[in-house]
């Protein structure tokens, strides 16, 4: 239930500028138009990279998952 729960909170002004800054870093994985299964499985594991270093930030209180950052 909880983790239903944070997908509900809205993000921070901060939260958001850390997430573009991690979009950036990996743009060029992430925006990678092949859809063949390495290039998916890459994008993947970038976005759960990217969601890792997201959760590592000091200022980041909620937690969120890969899938979570993925959508906003």
């Amino acid at each position: 239930m909880k983790l239903a729960n944070m997908d509900k909170k809205a993000y921070t002004e901060k939260e958001k500028l850390v997430l573009v800054s991690l979009v950036k870093e990996y743009g060029a994985c992430i925006e990678n138009k092949k859809t063949d299964g390495t290039s998916i499985q890459e994008k993947q594991n970038t976005w759960e990279k990217i969601a890792s270093y997201y959760n590592a930030q000091p200022d980041i209180n909620i937690h969120r998952t890969s899938k979570q950052l993925k959508k906003l």
